[in-house]
């Protein structure tokens, strides 16, 4: 008589078994999903935040102008630490968008620094990586020891990325991640780089010992291009100068004179009739401040986009210069 085999029913048919390779347990997709939505969730409403922020503060100034030309008239003088301001509806716009602008651009350093922060230590890591792979490591274990160490910002998103990889989701799908949550270039790169090193297999530490050689690479041509269009900054600032300064100097001296001098009602010159008006002076002034103002918004985010490869960093070069201009204007011409 022979024994029932275990894997047939009563029936005479297989009885289904789960495969050892597939995870068959229910909810871990989703709650990867759900983990990376959160955080997505959270960076834009925290971006929102800032910009809600940076609203609140242009009505608030806003409203302050609308207050001061109610109480003083349509040219109200203000008084901000000991100098006098000629301001009026559209300088109180100005001013408001400038200030307004202030919270963006706090934001947009900070990312700056942590995106400087992550891209400095990815060497690091690719590094320990490859040392930690001489011992025969696997990729996954020599990364999750040198997850061990320090790398400033790059730490947190190191620890999250093996901690996915403990709930038995794919290096590749991980790095990809992991590549989200930095969002940095050469962050996608090598992670993009690790992957493919992975599927390839062969010997953990020539392979990332490459990687680490790429990354150094591309960091050196980006230092190398920061370096050659640093002083273009200083020429942008520069320049801003030489062009405020000539606009002062010609309201300051030609316009203003012009304005001043009284011509008579008219006359005639061989026959000619001709006559002159008074200049007006305030519709001249605030057409030059426009157009500091554009030059000081448009070279200062160019600035930024040349400096570092984002326009956003160039927003703090923008507030700079438009304040700059902005004080000029109101409290010396």
């Amino acid at each position: 008589m022979s024994n029932p085999d275990p894997n047939q029913s009563s029936a005479g048919g297989p009885v289904p078994t789960s495969s050892p390779g597939v995870d068959t347990r229910q909810g871990r997709g989703s709650k990867e999903k759900l983990g990376g939505g959160m955080h997505n969730l959270v960076a834009k409403l925290t971006r929102k935040m800032v910009w809600v922020f940076a609203g609140v503060i242009f009505a608030g100034i806003f409203f302050w102008g609308i207050l001061e030309i109610a109480t003083q008239g349509p040219a109200p003088t203000v008084v901000i630490a000991g100098a006098t301001g000629h301001f009026s509806i559209d300088r109180f716009l100005l001013l408001a968008g400038i200030v307004g602008l202030v919270p963006p651009a706090i934001m947009y350093y900070f990312d700056s620094k942590r995106r400087d922060a992550i891209d400095n230590n990815i060497p690091h890591l690719i590094r320990d990586i490859a040392d930690a792979g001489r011992s025969g490591m696997t990729l996954t274990r020599a990364i999750e020891i040198s997850a061990e160490r320090d790398y400033g910002p790059l730490t947190t998103e190191i620890k999250k990325l093996m901690a996915k990889i403990s709930f038995r989701v794919p290096l590749e799908r991980a790095l990809q991640f992991f590549a989200d949550r930095t969002g940095t270039m050469l962050s996608r790169r090598t992670a993009m780089l690790v992957a493919e090193a992975n599927k390839s297999g062969g010997d953990i530490q020539e392979s990332m010992e490459s990687v680490a050689k790429h990354v150094q690479e591309i960091q050196y041509l980006e230092r190398k291009r920061r370096a050659t269009l640093r002083p273009f900054i200083g020429v942008m600032y520069i320049s801003f100068a030489v062009f405020l300064v000539t606009v002062y100097l010609l309201i300051s001296s030609f316009f203003k004179q012009l304005a001043n001098t009284n011509f008579g009602g008219g006359g005639s010159i061989g026959g000619v009739g001709f006559s002159f008006v008074s200049l007006p002076l305030p519709k001249i002034t605030a057409v030059f401040l426009y157009m500091a103002m554009i030059e000081a918004m448009f070279a200062g985010l160019v600035g930024g986009k040349m400096a570092t490869g984002y326009i956003r960093d160039g927003l703090k070069h923008a507030i700079l210069l438009m304040m700059i201009c902005f004080i000029t204007f109101v409290f010396f011409v």
